[in-house]
């Protein structure tokens, strides 16, 4: 067998792999195991044990055509696994032609393009850090001395502050989907929930009715809320001092200094860890714009065309259709979509080689710990789910490996530090300048 390479458009190469008489007579031995492996019925003979001049009578041309071709495409395919190449889509077999003589296989090869990638030319976004941080101290301080708010019931109104303990009922027609189940709100003007609003001026033993609809398609569905007053508290918040601290009885924690410096920390943990996934996913979507790559119309055309009869398989294509409004609309849609994931892909790829990044054990054993909460599982069931499920090893892995990639890509972007607090205090101006 002779390998000659005809053509090369960019990343994509055309092989001829050309066999000549002698090859032909083994691959005919081989074609013929394997018809009488598959036990052929031919009147006169015992399956199994059908002599080749026998199949080529019978067969005449799809011997050769079908049969013997067969076995050269397995030679080709076989050989191509043994040189491991780095393609991106299975090697596409375009043609075929064998006769008792000679054979000719003609096999696309989709490799993988080079891409050009400028780390410099990220552009990430930040919050303030300190910002952040003491906006995070506030929010606990707060949370802590709501936590620990006296309680007075009072006869009055219930208003801005108070707590109000309710059963509530809420019907769907003459469904309960809720009956008198107890629950407790406290009552802010800047809470949007209809529930809060309608409980501002209510006093205990008061019984509250309203609908809510929503729409759902065509449909309207209408929740009937029905609310019994329990109680009505007046909230005693306590004064946040030391002796209050102390009160609460946290290890090694007795000043409002150490608590807010144990609140800060927390803080830097929460914003270290959301800061590095928020480069990722900015980066991730910046890759595919900032980068430029060689490849071929023919490798993009044969993913789509893979994408498309996947769709068709699964029963979705006329749908995706009827979403994107024509079949054109669509085509171009995953033309852009094959585009970024392949630029994407190979950039990661790419980082990652050149720094030896690896997912190790202790990557999925962190990574588990991180979204057992979200999962809700233990740490070690989410750990146990990951390695035992290969879709979603592959997917966490790819997530780590992503992240592992952003780090040292953030390192040369370019990062603009953002106050967001002045920004909705500009926004704030310029609303009631707009008034």
């Amino acid at each position: 067998m002779e390998v000659k390479e005809v053509s090369k458009d960019k990343n994509m190469i055309i092989r001829e792999y050309l066999f000549d008489k002698n090859d032909i007579a083994k691959l005919e031995d081989k074609a013929v195991a394997e018809l009488n492996r598959k036990n052929y019925n031919i009147e006169g003979f015992r399956p199994g044990r059908v002599p080749k001049e026998v199949y080529k009578l019978r067969l005449k041309d799809a011997f050769y055509e079908i049969y013997v071709a067969n076995e050269a495409i397995k030679e080709v395919e076989n050989g191509l696994d043994k040189e491991e190449l780095q393609l991106l889509l299975p090697p596409v077999i375009a043609d075929a032609k064998f006769s008792a003589e000679n054979g000719k296989v003609v096999v696309e090869l989709h490799t993988e393009p080079e891409v050009k990638f400028e780390p410099t030319k990220l552009k990430l976004r930040k919050a303030k850090e300190e910002e952040v941080l003491d906006g995070y101290v506030d929010m606990r301080v707060k949370y802590i001395i709501e936590e620990n708010a006296i309680l007075e019931p009072k006869d009055g109104q219930a208003e801005e502050g108070d707590l109000v303990k309710v059963k509530e009922t809420v019907m769907l027609g003459e469904k309960k989907l809720r009956d008198a189940e107890e629950r407790e709100y406290v009552l802010s003007k800047d809470d949007e929930r209809e529930v809060v609003k309608q409980l501002f001026g209510r006093k205990k033993g008061d019984v509250v009715e309203f609908e809510r609809t929503f729409e759902k398609g065509d449909d309207k569905i209408v929740y009937k809320y029905i609310l019994e007053v329990d109680e009505v508290y007046k909230r005693i918040l306590p004064e946040f001092t030391d002796e209050f601290v102390k009160s609460l009885a946290i290890e090694n924690v007795e000043t409002t200094e150490q608590l807010k410096e144990k609140f800060r920390t927390e803080g830097k943990e929460i914003y270290d860890r959301e800061l590095a996934e928020s480069y990722r996913a900015q980066i991730i979507d910046q890759i595919p714009e900032i980068t430029e790559i060689e490849i071929s119309e023919k490798t993009i055309e044969r993913a789509v065309e893979n994408i498309i009869d996947n769709l068709k398989e699964d029963g979705k294509y006329e749908s995706y259709v009827q979403n994107y409004g024509s079949e054109e609309k669509l085509i171009e849609e995953l033309r852009n979509y094959y585009l970024n994931m392949i630029k994407k892909d190979l950039v990661v790829k790419k980082i990652a080689e050149e720094n030896n990044i690896k997912v190790d054990t202790e990557d999925i054993k962190t990574y588990a710990e991180r979204v057992s909460v979200e999962w809700g599982v233990s740490p070690d069931r989410a750990e146990a789910i990951i390695k035992s499920r290969q879709d979603i090893r592959n997917e966490v892995v790819m997530e780590i490996v992503e992240s592992k990639v952003a780090k040292i890509l953030a390192e040369k972007a370019q990062i603009e530090e953002v106050s967001f607090k002045e920004q909705e205090n500009k926004q704030e101006v310029e609303n009631e300048q707009s008034e």
